[in-house]
């Protein structure tokens, strides 16, 4: 995996790469056509000019800014791209090859899904992931350790899911460096593809975080990531910037959402989070250790974890 983890925007290193054929992309990008999004489709634009980068616009459940994008491009890099926020909170990254499929998708498989709440797929991650193999995209699980429910690792995954994700985000500019750390350390476990991105939701954020493919199209941007083949360069947004971007964010979020919608989103957040702290404190030294020494032991459950594993193997059991 090559990761450069340095400022990406003016990136000496980003100039050579580019004059040796090298496209730089900001994968991970939302518009004011997200819930959350803060900047309108024409700054945008110019904005990636005055980069020389190309981006992706991953809306929330929504095409209307890469649609309103490709009429605007002029010799801008786009790649087709969506961000699938599903029914138990994950997120899901589409990137696709072509106009035609990516369109296609919205209109036959996603706008059915989001009649109850817009801002909430009717599926899971492993459903949405299942229904997105059957298209011609590039599917990636962005910000896997990220904060709240929205990384993939906090929810099991199945091994056909993960067998049809081909790549990884592993640079998110708006994540911490021990997030993303584990991100990349997963993403060498599994052997998959990688890609870096902004996750901007302002216009100060574009470009924080890029990908790298050696391609003149789009097929070959993408093929290059499943063959591993790309590079990232980026690096974590300073603590008072995110915070500050992330409060715009709610505010935006606040005015945008009618107030019942609102309400079910917070109130669909807010289960999803309490069911998997739920989840991971039954898992956690704190509650196996409990059952451990404070009740009935089973050999089967004490052989599960680190801290009480010693006590089966232990020549004078204590608890039997």
């Amino acid at each position: 995996m090559q990761i450069y983890r340095t400022q990406a925007k003016g990136n000496p290193l980003l100039q050579v790469l580019c004059k040796e054929g090298y496209q730089a992309v900001d994968m991970h990008y939302h518009s004011r056509f997200s819930v959350d999004g803060l900047s309108k489709i024409p700054p945008i634009m110019k904005q990636c000019k005055k980069l020389t980068i190309g981006t992706s616009f991953t809306d929330h459940n929504h095409i209307g800014g890469a649609l309103q994008a490709r009429k605007l491009s002029k010799n801008i890099f786009l790649v087709p791209g969506l961000e699938l926020t599903c029914h138990n909170g994950v997120h899901i990254l589409l990137h696709f090859y072509d106009w035609e499929s990516y369109i296609s998708f919205y209109e036959n498989d996603m706008k059915k899904r989001i009649k109850k709440n817009p801002w909430f797929l009717d599926i899971t991650h492993d459903e949405a992931v299942d229904l997105a193999s059957g298209y011609p995209c590039l599917i990636t699980a962005p910000h896997p350790y990220g904060p709240g429910f929205c990384g993939i690792k906090k929810f099991p995954i199945t091994k056909e899911t993960l067998k049809k994700i081909h790549s990884i985000e592993t640079m998110n500019a708006t994540l911490t460096k021990e997030m993303n750390d584990q991100g990349i350390a997963w993403t060498a476990r599994l052997n998959k593809g990688i890609t870096g991105g902004s996750d901007g939701h302002c216009l100060a954020e574009l470009g924080n975080a890029l990908t790298l493919c050696k391609a003149d199209t789009l097929e070959e941007f993408l093929d290059a990531i499943r063959k591993k083949k790309s590079i990232v360069i980026g690096k974590e947004e300073k603590l008072m910037e995110d915070a500050v971007n992330a409060v715009s964010k709610f505010i935006r979020e606040e005015k945008r959402a009618p107030h019942k919608q609102l309400e079910k989103m917070w109130r669909d957040r807010g289960l999803l989070e309490w069911d998997h702290l739920k989840k991971s404190l039954m898992g956690k030294d704190f509650f196996h250790h409990f059952h451990a020494h404070h009740q009935e032991p089973q050999r089967q459950h004490l052989s599960k974890h680190q801290h009480t594993r010693h006590l089966i193997h232990s020549s004078k059991p204590k608890h039997f």
